[in-house]
């Protein structure tokens, strides 16, 4: 499941990060899909290291998958690959989904087996739990369930979990869940640093669903909005993804280092359609 690279600095640690994959999709096919940002987040650090106590050059990424299988029924007999997995299984926006829990569950084994994370990446609906993911980590989150009535209960597996609040999200496409049992996800705000990368011309996901999950999340110059050219995607291009890891250079003292830009070029720096 984990996507490694090495570094020479035995002082240094490695970024970690949690990848959520989006509808339809599963772990490994994600990692197939966002090789470009392992890449170009890999160079990042190589040179230039995020400086910390453990100064960070290196990068390992988290690929689950999703515990639940989608077929062709769930998409009204639209075909669907082999390996199509969900996080929860699809109901109409903004009503209540089914399996919120079990996807939550399966995202704090991963936490417990393979944490502290420093961050989460998701795609559509994995940027959904991406954010739900962050909120939970957060200080105080559970007094927050604790006060809604007729809400989802805090996630039991969340409760049991001993991890510190993550240290920024990245959410691809993300979307809210609107059902007032999903409130105390984002109120009060979502105070860890959010960016949220929207597709200039996606017609999935709609500008106003991403932006709506965006409004939860704290402003103040730490969560941000930025837009790509393409469509419901995650983006490939170097600028893109320099945006990205600029961003996650930020939430770090002493991150906000402009790294090295890439000369090269190839077929990768298309947009590339889940």
């Amino acid at each position: 499941m984990p996507s490694q690279s090495k570094s020479n600095n035995t002082n240094s640690r490695k970024l970690k990060i949690l990848m959520l994959h989006g509808y339809t999709q599963s772990g490994p096919l994600f990692q197939a899909k966002t090789q470009r940002v392992k890449k170009l987040l890999e160079k990042s650090l190589a040179s230039s290291p995020i400086k910390t106590e453990s100064p960070i050059s290196g990068v390992e990424l988290f690929y689950p998958t999703g515990p639940f299988k989608v077929t062709s029924a769930d998409m009204n007999g639209v075909e669907v690959r082999e390996e199509a997995n969900g996080w929860w299984k699809l109901r109409e926006r903004g009503e209540m989904q089914e399996g919120v829990e079990e996807g939550l569950a399966r995202v704090a084994e991963v936490l417990r087996e393979h944490g502290p994370m420093d961050g989460v990446m998701g795609f559509s609906q994995g940027a959904a739990l991406a954010a739900m993911v962050t909120s939970l980590l957060e200080t105080g989150r559970s007094e927050s369930f604790a006060k809604v009535t007729d809400g989802m209960p805090f996630p039991q597996t969340f409760a049991e979990l001993q991890h510190p609040p993550l240290k920024f999200g990245v959410c691809f496409s993300g979307l809210l869940n609107k059902h007032a049992k999903y409130a105390a996800f984002y109120e009060p705000k979502i105070q860890t640093p959010v960016l949220h990368v929207l597709g200039s011309m996606d017609t999935i996901v709609e500008e106003s669903e991403s932006l709506a999950l965006a409004d939860r999340c704290e402003d103040g110059g730490a969560s941000m909005v930025i837009r790509h050219a393409g469509t419901h995607t995650v983006p490939t291009s170097e600028r893109d993804i320099a945006a990205v890891i600029q961003f996650i250079r930020n939430v770090y003292p002493g991150g906000n280092t402009t790294a090295k830009k890439e000369e090269e070029e190839d077929v990768l720096d298309m947009d590339m359609p889940f």
